[in-house]
């Protein structure tokens, strides 16, 4: 499967927005929606950005430290 870089960069900056947006929203629940979209769209590309982390992060901040989330297990 070949990596497609051109929809990445098409799609990948209105993903940070997003994320952004529900992070700035305070919902946990919009939080994980996005983050779950992004990893689709990221595994239909054939990869994910480098900055990755950032979605983790941010449901791990929406999160109880108790129940972290990884990305890599979704």
């Amino acid at each position: 499967m070949a990596i497609d870089y051109a929809r990445m960069a098409r799609v990948h900056p209105s993903q940070k927005r997003a994320l952004t947006l529900a992070v700035k929203s305070g919902d946990p629940a919009r939080i994980e929606r996005v983050t779950r979209a992004a990893i689709a769209v990221w595994n239909q590309i054939g990869a994910w950005p480098d900055d990755w982390h950032r979605w983790e992060v941010a449901v791990n901040d929406s999160r109880p430290h108790w129940n972290p989330a990884y990305l890599r297990d979704w």
